[in-house]
């Protein structure tokens, strides 16, 4: 049954470069098939939010709307979602194989001093656009090595572990701001097939901008907490830092641009090109380490296996979006909407402020992005503008990844730091958030 993920994944893909609806139709049946045959190995919060789902689907069918058009289009898009998520996750299969992450914070500190926040904020951006969450693993594992190795008080390594983690953190965060492996542009590109990565992105250029000068002021100093005490030991290293971590970031960066340029050459999006890029582009490096095919194919299945939860969350969620775009009355919401500018602004704050504060309640930002996006569809089929609304959205989840003490990033770096979530979200996060905040909401109003 293990075999039901790669097959649904590449039935999703082939679905995207032919634009064979069906195919994505298939998929979503292969995936629906697949979690019921192991729905007990789910953790307890993807099963929660897939009764749910199966609760709001059979709402739909009851309420004699529903029609097979409809059905085929939300297979679809759990299908997107997942495929998606496993797609990128797929880049685990390399994490283990680079041996120069190993050396990840020694080369990083040893730039200079005034510059270690934004060096260590936008090398945890390139990093997590291509590893996505396996850049937090990394920068947790390493961690630990790095504070092993070295004589650090205890001031030292509280106050410098702090700012490591809550700097990979803000990195983390800037993806959907910036990448176009981003699920946020995954979403709005899909449901609002006007937009594109290239539209959206100087809204979040300025967004991460923003988040870059309020925390540099904060962290810098914990940051050089780690360095005061290898200085003197990176010094002869400052004139030739190894140049294989420096490949790494420009082979991230390159990455990034290879998926902007297969977009723009081909009929599929950015978020697209990364889907149908990465499976490949893993495949082929497994194969040239001396994999047979079976052993290629055996650990890419293991990998997406391992990921069964969060294609789930990402699947169940893409189709509870859909569903409740079509429960609730949009007609009657466009009616009363006048569309006026302050109309707009007002309708961009309330998703921002929304989906963080659904975040806070313990609703996965994942989720809240498709119900809103969903629901944005909706208005621009009645000619409501909807530019500063998706510009709202990109900046509240880059903000709920920072303040959601129940997301996955969140649960991550507690669980290492032995803290809880909760001091990570409000502690470390809070006050950041609130002096970016005013100038975020503001922003929409450049769109």
């Amino acid at each position: 049954m293990l075999a039901l993920l790669p097959l649904a994944l590449v039935l999703e893909l082939l679905g995207l470069v032919t634009h064979v609806q069906g195919l994505s139709v298939a998929s979503g049946g292969l995936l629906a098939l697949f979690f019921l045959r192991h729905w007990r190995s789910l953790m307890p919060y993807p099963r929660r939010l897939g009764l749910v789902t199966l609760a709001v689907l059979a709402a739909w069918l009851l309420g004699g709307d529903a029609t097979w058009s409809e059905a085929r289009r939300m297979l679809g898009s759990a299908a997107y979602y997942g495929a998606f998520i496993g797609a990128l996750g797929l880049m685990q299969c390399l994490v283990k194989r680079l041996d120069q992450l190993g050396e990840l914070h020694r080369l990083l500190l040893a730039g200079p001093r005034r510059l270690l926040y934004p060096g260590y904020l936008l090398s945890s951006f390139a990093i997590s656009s291509i590893l996505s969450f396996g850049m937090l693993n990394l920068i947790c594992g390493s961690l630990d090595s790095h504070l092993k190795r070295r004589p650090y008080t205890a001031t030292q390594r509280r106050e410098g572990q702090r700012g490591v983690l809550v700097t990979a953190l803000r990195g983390f965060a800037l993806v959907p701001l910036l990448a176009p492996t981003s699920v946020t542009v995954a979403i709005l590109t899909r449901e609002l097939p006007d937009l594109g990565w290239i539209e959206l992105l100087p809204y979040g250029a300025l967004a991460a901008l923003v988040l870059l000068v309020f925390g540099w002021v904060a962290e810098n100093p914990r940051l050089q907490q780690l360095r005061s005490d290898v200085e003197a030991r990176t010094t002869e290293h400052a004139d030739g830092v190894p140049p294989r971590f420096a490949g790494l970031l420009l082979g991230s960066l390159a990455g990034i641009l290879l998926i902007a340029a297969t977009a723009a050459l081909t009929w599929l999006s950015a978020t697209q090109a990364a889907m149908v890029l990465v499976p490949l582009v893993v495949a082929v490096y497994l194969w040239r380490q001396g994999l047979t095919f079976d052993g290629v194919a055996g650990e890419l299945t293991d990998t997406l296996a391992g990921m069964r939860n969060e294609i789930f969350i990402f699947a169940a969620s893409g189709m509870l979006g859909g569903l409740v775009a079509q429960l609730v009355p949009v007609q009657g919401l466009t009616e009363q909407f006048d569309g006026t500018p302050l109309a707009l602004f007002l309708l961009s704050s309330a998703a921002l402020l929304g989906i963080v504060a659904l975040a806070l309640l313990g609703v996965a930002p994942i989720i809240s992005m498709n119900l809103c996006a969903a629901l944005l569809a909706q208005l621009a089929l009645h000619g409501i503008p909807i530019m500063q609304p998706a510009v709202a959205l990109l900046t509240g989840f880059s903000l709920a990844m920072l303040l959601s003490p129940y997301g996955p990033s969140a649960l991550l770096l507690a669980r290492h730091a032995q803290i809880s979530p909760w001091r990570i979200a409000f502690h470390w996060n809070g006050r950041f958030v609130l002096c970016a905040l005013p100038l975020l909401l503001a922003l929409p109003l450049l769109a």
